[in-house]
């Protein structure tokens, strides 16, 4: 196991690095809850807020959008709605990737 007198003081050491890294996770990722994303489709008629969860917080239409035509209104729902997801996620992973650059692995469960 431990040998030595310093075997104690590597372990709790080794505890207080877990319990840091464990404080600046959730600070992390509450943090990436309460950011928004904004993204809008080419021609700016539609603008979905994400929030780091990926919950829609928002949804906007222009006044100048054909929601008569059914099938164009879905495919620019889905598209729009499909990079905030990707927006969401770059995000994240770029806010993730400052702890791993530090050695803190990103999936740790808490």
């Amino acid at each position: 196991m431990f040998k030595g007198p310093g075997g104690m003081g590597d372990m709790m050491g080794l505890m207080k690095q877990a319990q840091k890294m464990k404080k600046d996770m959730k600070k992390l990722k509450k943090e990436i809850s309460k950011t928004n994303i904004t993204v809008t489709n080419d021609d700016k008629s539609i603008t979905v807020v994400f929030n780091g969860d990926h919950f829609i917080q928002k949804i906007n239409f222009s006044n100048n959008i054909d929601i008569d035509n059914k099938e164009k209104l879905e495919i620019m729902l889905k598209e729009i709605l499909n990079k905030g997801v990707k927006e969401v996620d770059k995000m994240s992973s770029d806010k993730l990737s400052t702890l791993s650059k530090q050695g803190i692995p990103t999936d740790l469960p808490f």
